[in-house]
């Protein structure tokens, strides 16, 4: 479109000059009329140039629409189910995730927006579990002594950014060692941040069940995801 403005008010200031175009100014006279055709021609050029600026503006401070996607290992996205060892632990209580694949999950931040999201960070807090192992590519945040860690975050950087329409894939998690310390009381809470957006707070309940429970959420999903093939 810019090309084709800067042509056509090109093509005004040749025809005035050398075709003899009157622009319906009703005058032969050739200095009015290339006088008249190149004021139009930087008319032209100012409203393409005020067109460009605005849409760089746009671009620039445009606001990115940011979300998460964990998926663990046979559950679905943001809606973790795992399956606890048969024996709990003697002094605490508490049920230990039974650590096959399950325990692993893809982390992927989308970008629903035209507009880049730069900067951008996630903190994954864990609620009502505990013992998790250090993550790699995730720094740990907080550490409790008697439960381990309790809080990862990835920062992307200045130099890392979520295009406009786009994902990018994070480092996976591993929750094998991972503890159910507040029964029927277990969430991630998410936080996501980049410049010039509020942060984004997302809160995914977890499920942590025994054998005859995990086998029957397993039968019911298998059937779900056979219905909507």
């Amino acid at each position: 479109m810019t090309l084709a403005v800067i042509a056509a008010g090109g093509a005004l200031v040749v025809g005035a000059a050398f075709d003899g175009w009157t622009l319906g100014l009703g005058t032969r006279d050739r200095a009015v009329t290339m006088n008249t055709a190149l004021v139009i021609y930087t008319c032209l050029l100012t409203a393409v140039a005020a067109v460009v600026a605005l849409w760089a503006y746009r671009a620039a401070t445009g606001r990115p629409a940011l979300d998460i996607e964990i998926t663990f290992n046979f559950s679905s996205p943001n809606e973790p189910v795992f399956v606890a060892e048969r024996d709990e632990d003697e002094v605490t209580g508490w049920r230990k995730l039974r650590g096959f694949k399950q325990t692993w999950a893809t982390v992927t931040l989308n970008n629903a927006s035209e507009y880049a999201g730069k900067n951008p960070g996630v903190r994954i807090q864990l609620e009502g579990l505990g013992s998790l192992k250090p993550q790699e590519g995730w720094q740990t945040v907080t550490f409790v002594s008697s439960v381990g860690i309790t809080a990862i975050q990835w920062d992307g950087g200045t130099d890392s950014i979520v295009h406009g329409q786009w994902s990018r894939a994070l480092p996976t998690l591993d929750f094998s060692d991972v503890r159910e310390l507040v029964p029927d009381g277990t969430a991630l809470v998410v936080t996501i941040v980049a410049d010039g957006v509020a942060p984004l707070v997302r809160r995914f309940p977890v499920r942590v069940l025994d054998e005859d429970e995990y086998g029957v959420y397993t039968e019911q999903r298998a059937q779900g995801l056979v219905a909507r093939a």
